[in-house]
């Protein structure tokens, strides 16, 4: 039977044949936070189920943890930096506002023939770049391309602020995605954004709207959040988008293999299933080990699923995030 296919026969079957993924090797555990801010390993556990995160070293930038990942994802496709195509990077932790972090990756990395640009996202970005990215790969010109997701969230936080310095860890996540054929590879998506939204997750200053020289509130130059306004978004829009890509691709709960959402909350993804009418064993989730890697955490999750044994050839994956935006989205992939 023909797999339903959104893409509608107008463009190549694309899948991915390449994965890498790479956390620093700095460990920051609950219990280092406890001695810098007022909180407590039981309190952390609870309230999001992580244990550690990884913390990159002062000199190590959001490109650098690209670079790492790429070639990991490169080398298992089978291709050199000189075959890809494009490159993009999905991250809300750039190494500078200006020029691209994409464009900085694909010097270090020597992929001299690609086109490379940024998207922003926050946590829903690797998402929606799986999702550009699958409308080029395989096409003539397009043949070969990278899709990323890299964070240095560290850089970002309020180190003082309890509510969000706990949850996030840096890491980064890559895909090689091309033609694979019919029958297999990326099936459809489905995005969706809510402006309305926009300051329940934000970095008040550093834009054009708060310059830095302008002067601004202190903190306002770190990551913000609504804990609460979050809990409430994600707890719906994680199983709406599930629900929405298998719809769009004429496809049922049923026939799902594994779930690989965004590593933002165990609580979150428990929620989330037991909203789908799943088990958690139709899930995969190493925040417990990495926090939330932001842009970065799917590719990462969908990585260790895949050395664990978890991800099969011709199993119908989903992928799902959410975040700030408010942006959240899915993919649907049969596994090459």
């Amino acid at each position: 039977m023909k797999v339903p296919n959104d893409r509608s026969g107008m463009m190549p079957p694309a899948g991915i044949v390449g994965l890498g993924s790479h956390v620093p090797s700095n460990v920051m555990t609950n219990e280092d936070w406890a001695g810098l801010v007022e909180t407590s390993d039981e309190w952390i556990t609870t309230k999001t189920g992580i244990k550690e995160r990884r913390i990159a070293d002062p000199d190590v930038c959001t490109s650098d943890l690209a670079v790492t990942a790429s070639q990991q994802a490169i080398e298992e496709a089978g291709l050199s930096p000189d075959d890809i195509d494009m490159l993009i990077l999905a991250t809300s932790s750039p190494d500078v506002p200006l020029s691209s972090t994409a464009g900085i990756t694909q010097h270090k990395l020597g992929c001299s023939n690609a086109v490379a640009f940024d998207i922003n996202a926050v946590c829903a970005g690797w998402v929606h770049a799986l999702d550009i990215g699958s409308r080029y790969a395989g096409t003539p010109d397009y043949s070969n391309v990278l899709v990323v997701g890299s964070e240095v969230y560290s850089r970002i936080l309020n180190w003082k602020d309890r509510g969000t310095c706990v949850l996030f860890g840096d890491g980064a996540g890559a895909a090689v995605l091309t033609d694979v054929g019919e029958g297999s590879g990326i099936l459809g998506s489905w995005m969706m954004s809510d402006g309305s939204g926009s300051d329940v997750i934000e970095i008040p200053a550093g834009g054009v709207r708060t310059p830095i020289p302008s002067g601004f509130d202190e903190g306002d130059q770190y990551f913000q959040m609504d804990g609460r306004a979050v809990w409430s978004f994600a707890i719906e829009a994680f199983p709406q988008a599930v629900r929405g890509v298998l719809k769009r691709i004429g496809r049922d709960l049923s026939e799902v293999d594994l779930i690989i959402p965004h590593q933002a909350n165990l609580r979150i993804v428990e929620a989330g299933m037991e909203n789908l009418g799943l088990p958690m064993d139709k899930t995969f989730t190493n925040l417990q080990r990495y926090g939330n890697t932001a842009g970065a955490s799917v590719p990462i999750a969908l990585r260790e699923a895949v050395d664990d044994g978890l991800v099969n050839s011709g199993d119908l994956i989903v992928t799902a995030a959410f975040g700030g935006g408010l942006a959240w989205g899915a993919n649907a992939f049969v596994w090459t």
